[in-house]
């Protein structure tokens, strides 16, 4: 209920203040998985039935000050496997204020779903451009829980037509109902940056930044460095950007580590694609009680056949390499994505995906795989296009 409490909170204080647009999306349909828990093989569990998604998004209309909030409930309901039935809940929202020469965003995300979302990304799930998906481990013995939070205030300012300072933060945080050692542990993050650059154009800037970062998993670890990036926005919806740095991470038990990281990518749209590429390095806390070193590789492509027709690709591929002393074997995890929209009518479209994933513990003997599909009917009431 907290999804929906928070939402109705908000929109009921910024009524008065501000004009509001409500977009309601109500998406049922079937699924099938031939492992849903991507277990090892011989352990399958397959689940087929009715999901149904149902969010709302309010968002005001404003050129200069915008705020948005979209609450979301995903529920699953298996006959054949109801102890995998799940009611997902979901809320993301985001303030920002722009003007010539300052940006100044919030965005926030919360999430209170079942281990065989959060420990199984999808393809679509991650922030933007060099903002990985963070926390996942893929490791899992029993039914669980988790709740998530994360909130990221930036602040950027044009000092003059050549030079600009960036300000940014972030905070993480993820609960378990249970905690499950080596499998499902309580995890942090907090971290700040500060950058200065100059403008090489209208629209590209390059950006020296300071970073600090404290995870604390079953022990603390603080981490220090420096990058430097090169970004560019070619339109309103198109930017790329590429950064390099380095970072000394210091465990509380156990020795430092000095650790590259970096991304490089970008996301483009034309009148008919939408691309979105990017690959990343980072260092983060997951969900097994550890810090690790990421690496991890995003694509999705839109594409438009018709006025009426449109097809996506998508992939997530990751390796994720333990930076402190301890337990955690290698993993690697990859999941691709096929899926078309047929919209027979301005409201109403009928939708189709299918997945792969595949994950491999370099201490198993075996890999494992699954695959997965969903047909279902999508109702946006309030679709103007």
């Amino acid at each position: 209920m907290l999804p929906l409490g928070l939402a109705t909170f908000c929109v009921a204080c910024g009524a008065g203040a501000a004009n509001w647009e409500v977009a309601p999306r109500v998406q049922a349909g079937y699924r099938y998985s031939d492992n849903f828990r991507l277990y090892q093989d011989g352990q399958e569990v397959d689940v087929s039935g009715g999901e149904a998604d149902i969010g709302v998004t309010f968002r005001t209309v404003d050129p200069r000050t915008t705020f948005e909030i979209t609450p979301r409930i995903n529920s699953t309901y298996f006959p054949d496997e109801k102890s995998e039935d799940a009611n997902n809940y979901y809320l993301t929202a985001g303030f920002s204020d722009v003007t010539p020469r300052r940006r100044f965003d919030v965005p926030f995300t919360y999430s209170h779903e079942d281990v065989t979302r959060s420990e199984l990304p999808d393809v679509s799930e991650g922030g933007g451009l060099g903002e990985p998906t963070e926390g996942d481990s893929g490791r899992f013995l029993t039914r669980n829980r988790r709740d998530f939070y994360r909130i990221a205030p930036s602040f950027e300012y044009d000092i003059s037509q050549r030079y600009r300072m960036e300000l940014n933060a972030h905070y993480l945080k993820a609960d378990f109902d249970s905690q499950l050692p080596g499998f499902q542990q309580d995890f942090s993050e907090k971290g700040a940056g500060a950058g200065f650059g100059f403008l090489t154009s209208p629209r590209s800037a390059v950006l020296v930044r300071a970073v600090a970062f404290q995870y604390e998993t079953t022990a603390k670890t603080d981490a220090y460095g420096g990058e430097v990036e090169w970004n560019t926005q070619y339109s309103p919806n198109s930017r790329a950007y590429v950064r390099i740095g380095a970072q000394q991470t210091k465990p509380e038990r156990g020795s430092s580590d000095t650790n590259v990281t970096g991304g490089a990518g970008g996301q483009w749209a034309s009148e008919r694609n939408r691309l979105f590429l990017d690959f990343t390095r980072s260092v983060g806390p997951v969900s097994a009680g550890t810090v690790v070193e990421r690496y991890q590789l995003r694509l999705r492509l839109d594409h438009d056949v018709t006025q009426r027709v449109a097809l996506r690709v998508g992939a997530r591929l990751s390796r994720d390499e333990q930076v402190e002393d301890g337990t955690y074997p290698t993993r690697e995890y990859a999941i691709g994505e096929l899926g078309f929209e047929w919209r027979w009518l301005r409201q109403w479209s009928l939708i189709g995906t299918y997945n792969y994933r595949w994950q491999e513990y370099e201490d198993e003997p075996s890999d494992r795989t699954a695959n997965s599909f969903l047909i279902g009917i999508v109702y946006e009431p309030k679709r103007s296009e």
